[in-house]
């Protein structure tokens, strides 16, 4: 039986995208979660991609200033993940990347949530950007599997 993947590609995804956006003050406290993440494996990683979902949807409400623009806000974004989960499920059928469709789903749900930590930061800084609260979230995931 071979060794599972490390680390998990789901946080290792989550941290890349991440990264290039921050400023260098957070970039410092990412780069002191590199122990914990190269801890990881790829065991728990849909639960992992559903927390950066999840995540997505609370901080594109909390981007509003009224009720129902946060009830919008959520809409949109419950939207794009419907049409991203159908998009990776899509793209994850094609034969040949040695990558299905679930992992395909996942990493679209780690790309809406990056998007929304960037869109927030650039509109208000990345101090009201939480980030560390769903990079803690996926590293608590154990790895006893999916």
């Amino acid at each position: 039986m071979s060794e599972p993947e490390h680390p998990s590609p789901i946080i290792d995804y989550f941290v890349r995208e991440l990264r290039p956006g921050l400023p260098a003050a957070d970039q410092a406290r990412l780069d002191s979660y590199a122990d914990r993440v190269a801890a990881t494996t790829h065991h728990g990683d849909f639960r992992r991609a559903w927390h950066c979902a999840g995540w997505a949807i609370e901080l594109a409400e909390a981007s509003s200033d009224t009720e129902y623009g946060r009830m919008v806000e959520a809409l949109k974004e419950k939207l794009t993940l419907w049409k991203d989960t159908i998009f990776g499920a899509e793209f994850g059928a094609i034969p040949g990347d040695h990558v299905g469709p679930g992992q395909d789903v996942e990493i679209q749900w780690v790309d809406d949530a990056v998007a929304i930590a960037t869109d927030r930061a650039e509109a208000a800084g990345w101090a009201t950007v939480p980030w560390e609260d769903v990079l803690e979230a996926m590293l608590e995931v154990a790895a006893d599997g999916d």
